[in-house]
């Protein structure tokens, strides 16, 4: 069980940086615009965060995506 639950944060983790990056944002730009501290959203992309729903989804609509494309990504489309 806590193998999926690694695998889940790190898939999350990539996700985001990948549509951070895609945006040409920083760390810091996205954190701002999802209300977050800066450091709270290193911890996400490094997969160490146990993420919030709520989180997810602050740092979802910073991103300009769906939930969904963070959990699944495009390998799960």
């Amino acid at each position: 069980m806590e193998e999926v639950a690694q695998a889940v944060k790190h898939r999350i983790a990539r996700n985001v940086i990948a549509r951070r990056k895609a945006l040409g944002a920083t760390q810091e730009m996205i954190a701002h615009k999802a209300g977050m501290a800066c450091r709270h959203l290193q911890k996400l992309e490094a997969g160490e965060l146990n993420v919030t729903i709520t989180t997810l989804v602050r740092v979802a609509h910073a991103l300009g995506v769906d939930v969904r494309d963070l959990i699944e990504g495009d390998e799960q489309r």
